[in-house]
């Protein structure tokens, strides 16, 4: 009878198996060209920190989607990063949501609405870019109304719709959502063709941007 003998199994294999098992792990650093593209350097909005915007748009499923991973990452990100979101604005049709998204700002709301704007669009079937069912969301939403209307149409407001659309050329947003890390590296959710490999590859992009920086 021929006996059988387990062998273990180096530590390190073990974790290498384990990380594969991950749905959407990423294998090895994120690939020029592949993963993502260098663009036109830019100027990060706090010096000394690496910056990581999302390009996003709130007719967009896929920005939708990913609000749930992104809300858990943002609560681990160190001390060394910064982080803002830019409303993406490649198309006419955009304004409006775009418009609803620095009022919202303006009104110190949108840390408390982002997520609910997206649930009120995509899940309530809303056109909030329609100013009768915006108005009658956020009144509901404990918004108050005249506030709103005063700030919706505020040259303010304008001036940033107007910047949202200039840094959309100037990032070189083509997809939505698109992350940007330190004012040099972008990815998108098209580019690594998984919303569950977005986050991870912008970690790798965060440690790209560190090790380049050390190297200064």
């Amino acid at each position: 009878m021929k006996r059988f003998f387990a062998v273990p199994i180096p530590a390190w294999l073990t974790a290498a198996l384990v990380f594969a098992s991950i749905p959407g792990a990423l294998a090895g650093d994120p690939m020029e060209d592949v993963d993502y593209v260098l663009i036109a350097p830019q100027a990060v909005a706090v010096p000394g920190k690496i910056e990581v915007i999302e390009f996003f748009h709130y007719g967009c499923e896929s920005c939708k989607r990913l609000e749930p991973q992104l809300q858990a990452w943002l609560k681990t990100l160190p001390g060394d990063i910064t982080f803002r979101r830019v409303p993406a604005l490649r198309r006419t049709a955009w304004v409006p949501l775009t418009k609803v998204y620095f009022a919202l700002e303006q009104l110190g709301e949108i840390e408390r609405l982002h997520t609910q704007v997206y649930q009120a669009v995509h899940e309530e079937g809303l056109n909030l870019g329609n100013s009768t069912e915006l108005y009658a969301w956020a009144q509901k939403s404990g918004v108050d109304r005249a506030k709103l209307e005063q700030v919706l149409d505020s040259d303010l407001v304008r001036t940033q719709v107007q910047r949202a659309r200039d840094a959309t050329v100037a990032y070189s947003i083509s997809a939505t959502p698109s992350f940007v890390v330190d004012g040099r590296y972008m990815t998108s959710g098209s580019m690594v063709g998984s919303l569950n490999l977005l986050l991870p590859v912008v970690d790798g992009l965060i440690d790209k941007a560190r090790v380049a920086r050390a190297l200064k």
